[in-house]
């Protein structure tokens, strides 16, 4: 028996969504405290062309982590999250974390990155190429909006913060699941998540580094 764990990532296409989903369902098959894994992407929804989300879910070991409901190995069939199911929410875009809102709920930390990435569908303006900014809330309205629905929000601007520290914003997402990692630490295994981004990066000393800046923001 065990523990359902609902992991969602949010963004827009070329922010890396779904290797990010591969990382963590890469995690979940080499974790001995995780009993099965199932997850999807899908991309380009309708209403906004260029959005990608990549859902992961682990049965967990209830000796390991419990969040109180059982269920057998055979019942993780569906790669789908249920409304207001998500746990952790990797949030790489702020808009995109508004439009899956759906799955958050107050058991649910959201790990937002800040960075503005707009698909051209939302930001131009067919008449004259504006960004039309009455449509957009600020970043503080965002993350506002969010803590009345989730849990916790855990809010910076990982491209930046990424650019300043390791001199490229390449690293960001790899900071942000350094976070997630140490906020979720009884369940994730520090070492063990090295090893699996040492398997994805052939080059991985500065990806090491950017997971280590993001654990190290989460103090004990």
């Amino acid at each position: 028996m065990g523990d359902i764990f609902n992991i969602l990532v949010t963004g827009v296409g070329g922010q890396g969504i779904v290797l990010i989903g591969d990382i963590l369902r890469a995690y979940g098959l080499k974790s001995s405290a995780i009993q099965n894994v199932v997850g999807t992407e899908t991309r380009g929804v309708a209403q906004r062309e260029g959005s990608v989300i990549a859902a992961v879910r682990y049965l967990i070991d209830t000796k390991i982590y419990s969040l109180g409901d059982k269920f057998d190995v055979d019942e993780l069939i569906s790669p789908l999250i249920p409304t207001n199911d998500a746990h952790m929410v990797l949030g790489l875009e702020p808009l995109e974390t508004l439009r899956n809102l759906r799955y958050i709920s107050k058991q649910t930390v959201v790990i937002l990155n800040t960075h503005n990435h707009y698909p051209k569908n939302l930001i131009f303006n067919s008449k004259n190429d504006k960004i039309e900014k009455q449509k957009i809330p600020s970043n503080t309205d965002t993350i506002d909006l969010l803590n009345q629905f989730a849990r916790k929000v855990i809010a910076l601007n990982f491209n930046e913060f990424s650019s300043i520290k390791l001199e490229s914003s390449i690293y960001s997402n790899i900071i942000a699941l350094g976070v997630a990692v140490k906020e979720f630490r009884e369940l994730f295994d520090k070492s063990l998540f090295l090893e699996v981004l040492t398997d994805f990066f052939e080059d991985s000393k500065k990806d090491l580094d950017a997971f280590e800046l993001g654990y190290d923001l989460i103090k004990d």
